[in-house]
């Protein structure tokens, strides 16, 4: 569990002349800093300005508060739903949603992101919009796609069998997380996710 202290950031110093992109990307790398260093309890952003060594005004210029500037800092790093190809074919196309899925789980296994996730209403909500609400739905369209081309049997597109794949991930990032892998993720595919939604002569086409 991290410590809480008081004491000033080790990177605190004269402040450091940066703008645009260069600054952004100072404070969004002082935000996790100070979260591995104080904990979401400990996180202020007196304590974000000076491990980035800049002044408080342009955090307060954008963000009024440190959950707003949390959620900026993630939404910065996850990976978007948008940049992933579907192609089309089943199981490449539920290969690449999971990765997604695992991709922003290994982002954010950090103990002091996840206490941040379990302890803000903000941060928890847009972790939900921008890996859950999305995984989801491409997944129930991937399957629909599917059912259409007669890949998956009649009747197995549905918003339950498309929670199955993102609940498993989620289950081994609570219990496993070092083992989120993409052995994992083919395994799901392979041998849980086609044999579940296809007819039982289908025949197996692991790549």
């Amino acid at each position: 569990m991290t410590a809480r202290t008081d004491e000033p950031s080790p990177a605190a110093g004269p402040p450091t002349r940066r703008r645009g992109r260069a600054l952004e990307q100072a404070i969004f790398q002082a935000v996790f800093d100070e979260l591995r260093r104080v904990g979401y309890a400990g996180l202020s952003m007196d304590g974000v300005a000076a491990a980035a060594r800049t002044g408080k005004a342009p955090l307060y210029r954008r963000w009024p508060d440190r959950d707003a500037l949390l959620v900026d800092a993630l939404r910065d790093r996850l990976p978007c739903a948008d940049d992933i190809e579907l192609v089309g074919e089943l199981r490449a196309d539920l290969l690449a949603v999971l990765r997604f899925m695992c991709a922003a789980c290994q982002l954010t296994k950090d103990p002091a992101l996840q206490t941040a996730k379990t302890e803000s209403k903000e941060t928890h909500a847009m972790m939900r919009e921008r890996v859950s609400v999305p995984t989801r739905r491409m997944l129930l369209e991937i399957l629909r796609d599917a059912e259409a081309r007669g890949d998956i049997r009649e009747g197995a597109a549905t918003p339950l069998t498309a929670r199955v794949g993102p609940a498993m991930v989620t289950y081994q990032n609570l219990t496993a997380p070092g083992d989120l892998t993409e052995g994992f993720v083919v395994e799901l595919v392979d041998d849980v996710l086609l044999p579940m939604l296809r007819p039982p002569d289908t025949p197996a086409d692991r790549a």
